[in-house]
């Protein structure tokens, strides 16, 4: 039987495996080309989206959790740090400064990765064209509200050698940035801001139900525990959620919306997967948890 969820699940993991093989390159290196480390989401996305600039209601569709005093904030700073440059209509594109730093920093993550790889070649090699055939299969795939987080990805990639651990990793960025389209999709018909939205989320899964709870598990949002306190009174509201023994609780009515939004998500993300026949899909799951181990142990052994 298919276990598609599982190999999508391996996607994070295994990706997550990769970055750590490089961090003793990274660290100085994002010392050295940024002067902070907010501004690099926002360099990245206008260097994988050139020539078309980006705004902060193109940056929001990508992230749509972000506030948005926060991202218009980024956008300004970093241009007047001379990495974005305003093209006086209220758009940004990457400034040399910019691109240079984006540059930099990836080419030496690839070069790092590729070097200490140790997962045997032939495997690497039919580990991308798996992945590759699924990314190209994504890209023919329409998606309502289309597909920006995977067009920021899969855009502007650095020029990589095919069948490298490079290529894997980017490949397994446009497949995560894909599944975030897929979910925005199906959540955008229930008519709420993104905010609200991943409130109704931490509810519904019982990771964060109270304002004091939610401010601490996303600081980096920038919202205050007034304005998840209004967010969690507007679910009332609206009847999604309501007050428990201990917090906020989703109601039968929010648990019907987040679950069909969650079924139509799975639907968007694993429709372009019919392009793999169960044994390519099997072959797949394989590689990719040898990956993830054989990273994991010379992680292990570095520390």
């Amino acid at each position: 039987m298919r276990d598609e969820k599982k190999v999508f699940q391996l996607f994070g993991e295994t990706s997550a495996s990769i970055y750590p093989l490089a961090r003793d390159v990274m660290r100085p290196l994002f010392a050295e080309h940024f002067s902070e480390q907010r501004f690099y989401q926002a360099i990245f996305f206008a260097y994988n989206l050139r020539p078309e600039p980006i705004t902060p209601e193109l940056f929001l569709k990508r992230n749509p959790y972000a506030k948005p005093e926060s991202v218009l904030e980024i956008l300004e700073d970093a241009a007047e740090a001379g990495y974005l440059a305003g093209d006086g209509l209220g758009g940004y594109q990457p400034a040399e400064k910019g691109s240079s730093a984006i540059e930099a920093v990836h080419e030496a993550f690839y070069a790092r990765v590729n070097k200490i790889n140790q997962f045997p070649d032939e495997k690497l090699k039919e580990l991308a064209s798996l992945l590759e055939k699924l990314v190209n299969s994504v890209d023919q795939a329409d998606l309502a509200g289309g597909k920006i987080c995977y067009k920021a990805s899969h855009g502007g990639h650095i020029q990589v050698e095919p069948g490298t651990l490079s290529q894997v990793d980017q490949l397994l960025d446009d497949l995560n940035a894909f599944r975030d389209d897929a979910h925005i999709a199906a959540w955008t018909p229930a008519g709420v801001e993104g905010h609200t939205w991943e409130i109704l989320t931490f509810v519904w899964n019982g990771d964060a139900t109270t304002a004091e709870a939610l401010n601490e598990r996303l600081p980096y949002r920038q919202y205050t525990i007034e304005d998840y306190q209004g967010s969690l009174e507007d679910l009332v509201q609206r009847g999604w959620i309501e007050e428990g023994a201990e917090g906020y609780q989703v109601t039968n009515i929010g648990k019907k919306i987040r679950d069909e939004a969650e079924a139509d998500t799975n639907k968007n993300y694993f429709g372009p997967w019919k392009v793999l026949t169960d044994s390519e899909l099997d072959r797949l799951g394989d590689l990719l948890e040898e990956l993830k181990e054989t990273n994991i142990k010379m992680i292990d052994n570095d520390e």
